[in-house]
């Protein structure tokens, strides 16, 4: 009965956010994100928007280094941890943050009891331990000298939606709708040496619909590290398409928990609002106020009739800024729009993701965001064949001052790290 009442409180509470969220005579309240003006008033994106200073990090190239394909890249204290790589091969890297030296590979893919199924890797803030996932049901770790430390049993085992948030409180565990089972939402506090200490009370139902093969009509997989639906594919997701036309888009991994100097977030892929996470209830934080454009809980999935609705499909937050992605006709020829929201005065600016970020500090290729640190650093990956493009375009440009570590790289090099320091 108390989560009954727990869940019904945090429903009304959200209602009632909504309600002013949407309501176009109502008080702008405190932590409403207002859209609709800046996505209908795009507008030229800058770097400095982010960040007061850029570096670019060449990935030292050796025989026991080389990346190959798409890759993420993870920001550590003094490292980078880069990793790629899926069913075939799959790898970790850890680089010197400050000259991009190679250091030494973490752990390996592998049946055996010390090997992962795919080097996803999630870093504890506090021991700086590496976690790995080993199907169906396991973390495996590793500290950053490459030595085996043991694993984590995940009582729900690892669904496509698996993503956990190490803190020295413990791990808060996203469970997101899995495309393969009948699965909800779930969020829960794990102790590893405990296993589930508490679960927190969602306010929203995600899809969680059986799937049926015979109803199935088309799917699109679109692995690790693509581009295609924004920093959505980055972390790789499923769209599905059924016999009666609606649509269902199942993100793996997505990063949808998060810590902050004052508590922890949550946001569920397509929701418009992020919440804090205390204890075991949620509250809402932030809504992203979409007014008539708003894509309905209802309506998800749905392609005729709702080709102007938004969607918020990514979240990134420093204690300056909220960067997000959202996407107009989710379920039909998509569009993606890049967002920055600054805290301090509330402004929004929005403009086309393949417009990416102007380079207003060094002139250079234009800055994709790929992911963050936890000191506000905002970082991208470029490749090489980028860096040779950009500069054929260029021929008089000089790579001096932050370029002058691109100089004289090979065509067959590892790729550069771009960080965008507050």
């Amino acid at each position: 009965m108390k989560n009954i009442k727990k869940q019904i409180g945090i429903v009304a509470l959200m209602a009632s956010m909504f309600m002013l969220a949407c309501s176009s005579g109502a008080e702008k309240m405190q932590g409403q994100i207002d859209v609709l003006p800046a996505f209908e008033n795009l507008t030229e994106l800058k770097v400095s928007q982010l960040g007061k200073n850029i570096r670019y990090v060449p990935l030292e190239t050796t025989d026991s280094s080389l990346i190959g394909g798409s890759c993420k890249v993870c920001l550590l204290e003094d490292k980078i941890m880069v990793t790629y790589g899926a069913r075939s091969e799959s790898h970790c890297f850890l680089f010197d943050r400050e000259t991009g030296k190679f250091i030494r590979e973490i752990g390996h893919k592998g049946e055996d009891p010390r090997g992962y199924s795919e080097a996803k890797a999630y870093v504890h803030p506090v021991t700086g331990h590496l976690y790995f996932h080993r199907m169906p049901n396991k973390l495996i770790k590793y500290n950053q000298e490459g030595e085996f430390l043991g694993e984590v049993e995940m009582p729900n085992g690892l669904p496509s939606g698996f993503y956990p948030l190490l803190t020295k409180e413990g791990m808060l565990v996203y469970e997101g709708p899995a495309f393969n089972a009948n699965h909800q939402s779930q969020l829960y506090w794990l102790d590893e040496a405990k296993g589930k200490t508490g679960d927190v009370a969602l306010p929203m139902v995600s899809n969680s619909e059986e799937i049926k093969p015979e109803g199935i009509q088309g799917i699109s997989v679109f692995g690790a590290g693509s581009t295609h639906m924004g920093l959505l594919g980055y972390t790789g997701a499923i769209q599905m398409t059924f016999k009666d036309d609606v649509c269902a888009i199942y993100p793996f991994n997505y990063p949808a928990v998060w810590e902050m100097e004052n508590g922890f977030r949550l946001h569920e892929t397509f929701s418009d609002t992020i919440y804090q996470v205390k204890g075991l209830e949620l509250e809402p934080y932030h809504v992203f106020n979409l007014g008539e454009r708003r894509l309905a809980l209802e309506d998800r999935g749905k392609k005729e009739g709702y080709e102007d609705k938004l969607s918020i499909t990514y979240v990134l937050e420093t204690n300056h800024l909220i960067y997000f992605q959202c996407a107009k006709n989710l379920y039909g020829d998509f569009n993606f729009y890049n967002g920055v929201y600054q805290k301090s005065n509330g402004e929004v600016v929005m403009n086309k993701v393949e417009e990416a970020f102007t380079d207003d500090l060094t002139g250079f290729v234009p800055f994709t965001p790929m992911a963050h640190g936890k000191k506000g650093e905002f970082v991208g990956v470029l490749t090489i064949d980028q860096i040779q493009e950009w500069q054929e375009e260029h021929p008089d440009a000089k790579l001096e001052g932050a370029l002058a570590p691109l100089k004289d790289l090979d065509y067959d090099a590892n790729p550069v790290v771009v960080i965008v320091e507050p």
